[in-house]
């Protein structure tokens, strides 16, 4: 029987095995067999701690969310005394951060988006972080306007945030500079207008 407290000791190692196998083998390829090898544990550990594939692809994409979030949360932090767009930025950047757009991390997100359609826990999940990140860029915009405006301001940002995504992962890795300076663009047009 495994020992108490192995999941919080091998959670790390594993979750950095699944992203090498998805790396490597793609969402449906990374099994738990594969997995288990590049993380020198038996299956059966993943199994009896994460009920299989599934929870340990969920452990994986809540420990990246969880990641994001930090990294917004210190950027935000650092914008505290900001105006709306050195607030609207800093979640900008966070979301392309560095941490987040390693080619294999952009390879786990691509499939996490592509499986969540399909898996509910995996879409719960998604909507959670959707609705977070969404939330962030309102609670900004609510600075200069009126709720509705800066809900329609918010999800373009966040849809100009996931086309990055979409494009940089597509096109074989994300350019963060370039992705900041088009929604930077976006963002100045509309702190402009009156």
């Amino acid at each position: 029987m495994p020992k108490v407290g192995m999941p919080e000791i091998r959670k790390p190692q594993l979750i950095e095995a699944t992203i090498t196998a998805i790396d490597k083998h793609g969402f449906p390829g990374a099994t738990v067999s594969v997995i288990s090898k590049k993380a020198g544990v038996s299956p059966a550990i993943i199994n009896h701690y994460f009920g299989g594939k599934d929870g340990l692809l969920e452990a994986t994409m809540r420990s990246l969310i969880k990641e994001f979030f930090e990294v917004l949360h210190s950027e935000l932090y650092l914008t505290r005394d900001g105006d709306i767009f050195e607030k609207a930025m800093a979640i900008v950047r966070a979301s392309i951060s560095q941490s987040q757009t390693r080619p294999q991390v952009v390879k786990t997100w691509m499939g996490f988006w592509a499986s969540a359609m399909h898996k509910p826990a995996l879409y719960r999940l998604q909507k959670v972080y959707s609705r977070r990140l969404l939330s962030c860029l309102v609670v900004v915009f609510r600075e200069r306007f009126e709720k509705e405006r800066a809900r329609e301001i918010a999800f373009t940002v966040a849809a100009m945030i996931d086309g990055m995504w979409l494009r940089g992962s597509l096109a074989g890795g994300i350019d963060n500079q370039h992705a900041a300076d088009r929604i930077n663009e976006y963002i100045s047009l509309v702190l402009k207008q009156p």
